[in-house]
């Protein structure tokens, strides 16, 4: 497993769990912070955890953690949201003089980052999920009311809702 696909499987899982809005600053922070290559996997699972690129429809998936929503963001408008930071590291080759390093986090993201899915819509899938090799991104957005058993109601709620399913039965289906 190369560095990159060992990034990616520990982000993937990651996404959509954040609990406060994404912080572009945030991000500049943990680049900034970086000494090296490796130090950049914060700022890389920052990232990865807000946004995943999507196949069908093209473009960005953006967790929205304050609405716990997704939007989608087509390619063009991308870099209004991850903007192009840039960090520059030098190494020390073997036999030689420092070697310069460049690393952009959108052209990271955007260029790199090999990880795409397709949007589905499922209300039995988790938020992302393989199926025949292929990663997809349940964009269903949870039902609107948590569903609790009958018993939990009071007495008055069981009345009226018996009344509803009989008028629905009675006049609705004739009885039948």
């Amino acid at each position: 497993m190369t560095a990159q696909t060992s990034t990616q499987a520990q982000v993937i899982p990651k996404f959509s769990e954040q609990k406060k809005a994404f912080s572009i600053n945030e991000l500049k922070w943990l680049i900034n912070a970086a000494k090296n290559m490796r130090d950049l996997n914060q700022a890389k699972g920052y990232l990865c955890s807000y946004f995943i690129p999507c196949s069908n429809p093209h473009g960005v998936f953006m967790w929205q953690s304050e609405i716990k929503n997704l939007e989608h963001i087509p390619d063009k408008n991308i870099n209004k949201l991850i903007r192009p930071i840039t960090k520059v590291f030098y190494t020390q080759s073997e036999q030689g003089p420092l070697q310069k390093v460049e690393f952009n986090i959108n052209k990271w993201f955007m260029i790199k980052y090999s990880t795409v899915c397709v949007a589905t819509c499922d209300p039995q899938k988790s938020r992302i999920f393989k199926l025949g090799g292929q990663l997809y991104l349940n964009i269903f957005p949870g039902f609107l009311h948590i569903l609790r058993p009958i018993s939990t109601f009071e007495s008055t709620t069981h009345l009226a809702v018996k009344f509803i399913f009989s008028h629905i039965q009675d006049i609705w289906c004739s009885g039948d």
